[in-house]
């Protein structure tokens, strides 16, 4: 396997490479897995000059002189040495034919090492220009230390001599520096220290792996805070890891630990003495930056051993300082190799002992002591330490981390039935405001089959699953009727009863009337008023605002949300849980302000949404805020990047059991796919959203009507293009009958498309009266979107009877409706269908008559916003009418590259054949072929389709 590319080291190779020099002293100091070998192996890249290196091996009695017979095994052995170097002889037997005779026995031991480091230091410095490593100086033995203080005084002036060694393991007897004061006034000394590799450091050496070739800065830092920067540990983190999955980061936060490493450091942590290694056990399980009192208390160490042991595990930098008072193990990966490797028993004994030394701190944190609990053995205080840190959370507003607290403790198999009821109710409220509902879903309907349970017990847990499936599972008939089995079952608790009675005040796709909720939020504020909380209060008064938005009410918006307090204050159990209610509030005036077309207060909710709860605390509130801002520019046409950001997020796991944001998105994704010019990608996701009529096992979300309706809008004008109109109406009809029979019609909106096409079907009778109730449901209502689409569907039915001058004054009502709003992309249809009004009539024709004019701006209009599809058919009607257009340039805001629908239609067309083959082969309709072929025409700026087969070399794909 070829060594790793050599990161962040470029001035201290620049400083070794003077070492090739003769007459240099070089010092290179790092600790363990700093990469000191990798570092002086650039002497033999470097240079031509002869490198020697021996290591001292780590034995308690080295072999004596190791280090200088392994770097002189294979050395060139020249002629011309005197009698003394075979003194040599007994030391290196592999050189006994190039080395001189042996000498007479020494008169003494003195005498005899004496005439071999003499001998040595000629050897040495007869070799020529040479450099001589000695790697490892911390395990040195004796008489190569003795050599070495003789040598350096006397290093020959062809040899230099490079020492490496590990600082923290240094015999504090053998001070390596202090050679630097005995070599000749000539030689010069460099010492290298060796730190460790920083986070852009590790990004280059990650680039090098195949595996983690993607790696982003984020990845770097992950990897740098998990090894600390150590070279060793890095590389073979890298080398172990696979390719991470789509959406997954290349280096995760806790990468597995290679058995190679992991054996590595357990040999040096066996190395250590026994006082230390507990210490650095105790430090492992402890897992936090502690006193030394406490690592003392849980190592069961005197304190004076341990301050020993904790000075040595300092030095050897195993332990480091987080603060004064304070230490921990130095990366979270000796960590795990410490705490993986300490057998059971030793491990729950030792978390017993932390338990007991966590207990008796002032204000403890129960999470941790939960943790602690929980691996000691001891169950009964797990679950109380956890539900205590769960409280705690839930009371600072760290739903998150108290979902993550109660689920590991509803873990526990013998929890005892009522136990696990109270925690799974209290895991249920927190839930509320995550994105992941299906565990805790699954729990509360286990937990109500429980024997025993009061009819109160049963009601709020009912009422908490309810809350679930209506805002995290999409599951709103599902959920109404829990809630109303709920309402029953607290008829004692008002203050609870009023939750579930708000819930069902607000508008879902239940067939209830709009007089129904209102009575449900009538019982609701009776409820509340009852209760006499003023918590309960305020969860009505946020239901109470959402409904009256979800329906028109003007009167929704002077009612007032909870007041957050100053963005300062001190947060408090009561301003928590006043900003939670304050950012639901928001949200769900904000999301009904889209439905309704009040785009400037949506923007200012959403602020108020987001400002007002934090996104590790509330994700549900901010991926769902995310998602109506991409909602919002999908309606104002602002479309640049806004299709790969939809595609981002659908592909998110995070958002995998969040139904709600991932019909939004997928809808949105849909709708630019079709104004896009591929129909087909837009069908694939609107199949997303439709019901799924097989529900035995899975049952199928229950979208909100706003999104099913924008759906079924999309769809109708698909059929309609394809000349289906039947159809179009038929994905609007039972929509359009649930409107009818809740009332809301300020749900209608987007159902517009499919109504218009009754009047295609002859039934001009029908169009005729949902007209009527379309313009008597919206009186009384302050909805922009539903009164221009209405606008609009009037202004078809004038057409259709043929009142051409009260048609056309309506699509101009519509259009300027569409404009003061800010929607373009609603704009122009309004204006491409008066132009055909025009054009309808027999005194409007001739290209500059206005009716071609208004198709020429509607087509510029949607060309700038990128709607090739709609472009293609202006492009049609014109050529119609014998006017001639120019084909796209590419200039718009749209992407101008062709589709996989159209790459793969084009290439077809280019083999010859027709529209109907092809409509054939690829089962679409011939409709939908002409608009692909038109469209891959337009972005290839060719004029016929027989120019397909060659088309030009500049021409984007």
């Amino acid at each position: 396997m070829c060594s790793p590319p050599l990161v962040g080291r470029a001035r201290e190779r620049r400083q070794l490479r003077t070492a090739a020099d003769p007459g240099h002293l070089v010092l290179v100091a790092g600790s363990a897995g700093s990469g000191k070998t990798r570092l002086v192996q650039e002497l033999h890249e470097a240079t031509d000059t002869t490198v020697l290196t021996g290591h001292c091996p780590p034995r308690a009695e080295p072999f004596p002189l190791a280090p200088l017979i392994e770097a002189l095994r294979g050395a060139p052995i020249p002629d011309g040495l005197s009698p003394l170097c075979g003194a040599l002889h007994a030391l290196m037997p592999e050189h006994g034919d190039r080395l001189p005779d042996p000498l007479p026995p020494a008169a003494s031991a003195a005498d005899d090492q004496h005439r071999t480091y003499r001998a040595f230091t000629e050897l040495l410095g007869a070799l020529g220009p040479a450099v001589l490593v000695v790697e490892d100086v911390q395990w040195i033995d004796q008489t190569t230390r003795d050599l070495l203080h003789y040598l350096t005084p006397r290093l020959p002036p062809t040899l230099s001599l490079v020492l490496t060694y590990r600082p923290e393991e240094l015999p504090r007897s053998f001070p390596v520096a202090a050679l630097a004061a005995l070599a000749p006034a000539t030689t010069t000394h460099d010492e290298i220290t060796l730190p460790p590799l920083t986070p852009q450091d590790l990004l280059t050496l990650a680039h090098g792996f195949p595996a983690t070739s993607s790696a982003t800065p984020q990845d770097a830092h992950r990897l740098h805070a998990w090894t600390g920067g150590q070279p060793l540990a890095a590389v073979e983190t890298l080398r172990h890891l696979t390719a991470p999955a789509p959406d997954e980061p290349a280096i995760p936060a806790h990468p597995p630990v290679p058995a190679a490493l992991r054996d590595w450091w357990l040999h040096r942590l066996r190395a250590l003495d026994r006082d230390t290694r507990r210490l650095l056990r105790a430090a492992a399980v402890l897992d936090t930056p502690s006193s030394e009192t406490h690592l003392t208390r849980v190592a069961d160490l005197p304190p004076h051993r341990a301050e020993k042991a904790l000075a040595r595990a300092c030095r050897r930098g195993l332990l480091h300082t987080t603060d004064p008072a304070t230490l921990t193990i130095t990366t979270p990966l000796l960590r795990q190799v410490c705490y993986t490797a300490l057998p059971r028993d030793k491990r729950r004994r030792l978390h017993r002992a932390a338990l007991a030394v966590l207990c008796e701190t002032p204000d403890p944190d129960h999470a941790r002591l939960a943790h602690h609990a929980r691996e000691a053995g001891l169950l009964d205080a797990w679950t109380d330490h956890a539900e205590h840190a769960a409280d705690l959370a839930l009371a600072q507003g760290e739903d998150t981390t108290a979902v993550t607290l109660l689920r590991d403790a509803l873990t526990r198999r013998s929890l005892p039935p009522r136990r696990r009821c109270e925690l799974t109710l209290k895991l249920g409220r927190a839930a509320l405001t995550g994105i992941s509902a299906e565990h805790t879903i699954t729990l509360l309907r286990e937990v109500l089959t429980t024997p025993g349970l009061s009819a109160t017990e049963r009601g709020e847990l009912r009422m908490e699953l309810g809350l679930l499936l209506l805002n995290q599972a999409a599951q709103g008939r599902t959920a109404r009727g829990e809630l109303v089995r709920a309402t029953a079952e607290l008829s004692t608790r008002p203050d609870l009863a009023a939750r579930a009675m708000c819930a069902l005040a607000v508008p879902r796709d239940t067939s209830d009337s709009v007089d129904a909720h209102r009575r449900w939020m009538e019982q609701a504020v009776a409820a509340a008023d009852r209760s006499r909380d003023p918590a309960v209060t305020q969860i009505v008064a946020v239901n109470h605002a959402t409904l009256l938005a979800q329906i028109g009410d003007p009167d929704a918006w002077t009612i007032a949300l909870p007041d957050p307090g100053p963005a300062h204050a001190q947060p408090t159990p009561d301003i928590l849980a006043r900003r939670r209610e304050f950012a639901r509030g928001s949200l769900n005036l904000a999301d009904a302000a889209v439905m309704l077309g009040h785009y400037d207060r949506a923007d200012r909710h959403l602020d108020d949404a987001t400002s007002w709860s934090m996104a590790a605390d509330a994700p549900y509130v901010h991926e769902s805020a995310h998602t109506l801002r991409l909602l919002l520019d999908w309606v104002r046409g602002r479309w640049q990047g806004l299709a790969e950001e939809t595609e981002r997020n659908l592909g998110s796991p995070r958002l995998a059991h969040l139904h709600a944001v991932t019909a939004e998105l997928t809808v949105i994704r849909a709708g630019l796919a079709l104004a896009q010019g591929d129909p087909a990608t837009a069908q694939t996701h609107l199949a997303r959203v439709q019901p799924d009529p097989d529900t035995t096992t899975h049952p199928s979300p229950d979208y909100t009507v706003p999104v099913r309706s924008l759906a079924a809008g999309l769809l109708a004008r698909l059929a309609t293009a394809q000349g289906d109109h039947a159809a179009a109406w038929e994905h609007v009809e039972a929509l359009v009958g649930l409107v009818a029979s809740k009332g809301i019609w300020v749900w209608a909106a987007e159902l517009v498309p499919g109504m218009e096409a009754l009047l295609d079907t002859g039934r001009t009778a029908v169009a005729r009266d949902l007209c009527a109730r379309f313009r008597s449901g919206l009186r009384g209502a302050h909805a922009p979107a539903a009164q221009a689409a209405l606008t609009r569907f009037e202004a078809a039915i004038a057409h259709h009877r043929g009142h051409h001058d009260r048609a056309l004054r309506l699509y101009g009502a519509a259009e300027d409706a569409y404009r003061s709003m800010g929607r373009p992309y609603d704009a122009a249809q309004a204006r491409e269908a008066a132009a055909h009004t025009r054009l309808g009539r027999a005194d409007h024709h001739g290209e500059s008559s206005p009716g071609v004019e208004g198709l020429r701006s509607a087509l510029a209009e949607y060309t700038e916003l990128g709607a090739s599809w709609d472009a293609s058919r202006v492009r049609r009607a014109l050529r119609a009418h014998g006017v001639v257009t120019a084909p796209a340039t590419g200039r718009g805001r749209g992407d101008q590259r062709l589709s996989p629908r159209e790459s793969e239609i084009a290439a077809l067309a280019a083999q010859g054949r027709t529209n109907r083959e092809i409509a054939a082969l690829l089962h679409l309709s011939p409709r939908t072929v002409e608009t692909h072929v038109a469209n891959a025409l337009a972005k290839l700026g060719l004029r016929s389709r027989r120019d397909l087969s060659d088309p030009p070399a500049s021409a984007p794909t």
